[in-house]
């Protein structure tokens, strides 16, 4: 049962960077070239907040069920990738207090972008990339 978490987290990952990657490609364009915001755009920042919650919750069974020592490494991990979730989630109700499109894709992109960089970030320090 460990392998099976493990190779899931490990591989769910990759989901993770290339939703997010789709996501912020797709709000940075609307927002330079003015688009009107669409159904679309609000299901990428549903996916990605999905797809991220997925991971998160994937690493917490993974962890507890490995009983993982608290070093360093996994704790910064832990808290990094806990922090990503956060402008993940908060990006649909600042989208949609916002009044026009392009307040909309500015606010999704940063704060996709924002959640990308952590997830970036935590990926890296796993990995021993940091």
């Amino acid at each position: 049962m460990n392998t099976i978490l493990f190779e899931a987290h490990s591989g769910w990952r990759y989901v993770v960077l290339l939703v997010s990657a789709v996501a912020l490609i797709k709000f940075i364009y609307g927002w330079l070239a003015k688009s009107e915001w669409s159904k679309l755009d609000r299901q990428l920042i549903i996916t990605y907040a999905a797809v991220l919650t997925i991971q998160w919750l994937l690493g917490i069974v993974l962890w507890i069920m490995r009983m993982m020592p608290m070093n360093m490494v996994y704790i910064e991990h832990l808290v990094t990738m806990t922090l990503a979730l956060a402008p993940a989630h908060i990006t649909l109700s600042r989208v949609n207090k916002a009044s026009s499109s392009g307040a909309k894709y500015r606010t999704a992109t940063i704060f996709t972008g924002i959640s990308t960089l952590l997830v970036w970030i935590g990926v890296a320090l796993i990995t021993g990339v940091i």
